[in-house]
């Protein structure tokens, strides 16, 4: 039975991460964009850049704005740090209440989870924005207009969330899982051979200037090693696709909130399959990899799959961090 109690150790872990990171020094060399983020906190908050309530994605520009208004920058990271670490595992709680523990630990264990802490904060609290509504969604009419409300933020946060909201939204109507699976086969081909057409398609969508600036320009190669296809990050996008495999078409286990999930999964990371040699595309897989912490440790954590299902998740967690390690070490 759920307890409180038990979840004590990973909710004070996650305060201090919290504080750690949020109170981080300005850097730009150990954590990117960090600097950027703060130069425009002390425009704001010196007057020599102005709010533009028209703009997109005005709501993180209204955050700062109010921030900038009463406390410095690094608790302005503190408070952004609260909604990306907070409301992933608010998320946990309500998605695995009795394994609240073990899924945050597939969270901070992610390869994408720090560096959306630190680098890209604006792309990691829309996400979280979006993790939550995940819980939501299987709800009732009262849930499913929280869903609304929680999308509608996280788009005004960072516009490309459009794309897992998109994918959220087939899911909810589709459910052949077959075919979604051979989609994202498919997206591999179709990356191998008009690579270069779903780029100029994508931007031409126009849905995030910055991911235009990065399809269309080799001036960030030297900042993002061994670009071109990357099999290593296929690899690991395919790990909770594989086990979505073996649970629902092996083992034949269904469950509305898995399917919901691993399907919204699939779909937004087959569209990055099809972008995988542009630089800097690791921007557009995190539209998929935000979820995968969570669409690798729901089946594990809630249904049955295996008889020794704990010495298994035990592994399987060992391995996904191991596997965020290399990753991390190879760049």
């Amino acid at each position: 039975m759920y307890s409180r109690k038990s979840n004590a150790g990973i909710t004070f872990f996650s305060i201090l991460f919290i504080f750690i990171v949020g109170l981080r020094p300005i850097s730009s060399r150990y954590f990117g964009d960090t600097v950027n983020y703060a130069y425009t906190f002390y425009g704001y908050q010196y007057g020599t850049d102005l709010y533009d309530p028209d703009a997109s994605e005005w709501m993180f520009n209204w955050l700062m704005v109010t921030c900038a208004s009463v406390m410095d920058v690094q608790g302005f990271f503190v408070i952004v740090e609260v909604g990306y670490v907070g409301l992933m595992l608010l998320a946990c709680k309500r998605l695995m209440p009795n394994n609240t523990s073990l899924a945050m630990l597939f969270c901070f264990g992610a390869f994408s989870f720090f560096t959306y802490g630190t680098n890209g904060i604006r792309n990691g609290l829309a996400c979280s924005l979006m993790l939550l509504a995940f819980s939501f969604i299987q709800g009732t009419k009262k849930d499913k207009i929280i869903v609304v409300l929680l999308c509608f933020m996280a788009f005004n946060i960072h516009r490309s969330t459009a794309l897992p909201i998109f994918c959220m939204v087939v899911s909810l109507f589709y459910r052949n899982t077959k075919m979604v699976f051979l989609f994202w086969i498919g997206s591999i081909f179709i990356s191998a051979v008009a690579g270069g057409f779903v780029e100029s398609f994508f931007t031409g969508l126009g849905f995030d200037d910055r991911m235009d600036n990065y399809l269309n320009s080799t001036e960030y190669d030297d900042q993002f090693s061994s670009t071109g296809f990357r099999w290593d990050f296929l690899l690991y996008s395919a790990m909770p696709i594989w086990l979505g495999w073996y649970v629902v078409i092996k083992k034949k286990i269904f469950n509305n909130q898995y399917l919901l999930l691993l399907h919204t999964y699939i779909l937004a990371n087959a569209f990055w399959v099809m972008l995988i040699r542009a630089s800097f595309s690791n921007r557009f897989a995190y539209l998929s990899w935000f979820m995968y912490p969570l669409v690798l440790a729901y089946p594990l954590l809630v249904l049955p799959i295996w008889k020794d299902q704990g010495k298994k998740v035990g592994m399987i967690l060992m391995t996904h961090i191991l596997f965020t390690y290399l990753m991390w070490i190879k760049g």
